[in-house]
């Protein structure tokens, strides 16, 4: 199973940690073969997955509060 938890402080207080599960994106090449050039490589990477699994219990903000406000500061 890929993934690991992770503990985020509270994007609201800073004072209590949020429980989470994070998943990292994974690398992946495809190869692309034609019969008269050469063939072309391209490398993708897939995004991060978070998933929040609780919400804070020092200032009680709710699980989809602070998923919502750690997207807007871009920490997940």
């Amino acid at each position: 199973m890929r993934g690991q938890y992770e503990e985020l402080s509270c994007p609201f207080c800073d004072k209590g940690k949020i429980k989470c599960w994070y998943i990292p994106g994974v690398w992946s090449q495809k190869r692309v073969v034609t019969g008269s050039l050469p063939g072309k490589r391209s490398v993708r990477k897939s995004s991060d997955i978070w998933i929040i699994q609780s919400g804070c219990s020092v200032c009680g903000k709710s699980q989809e509060e602070v998923e919502k406000e750690l997207r807007k500061k871009g920490i997940i």
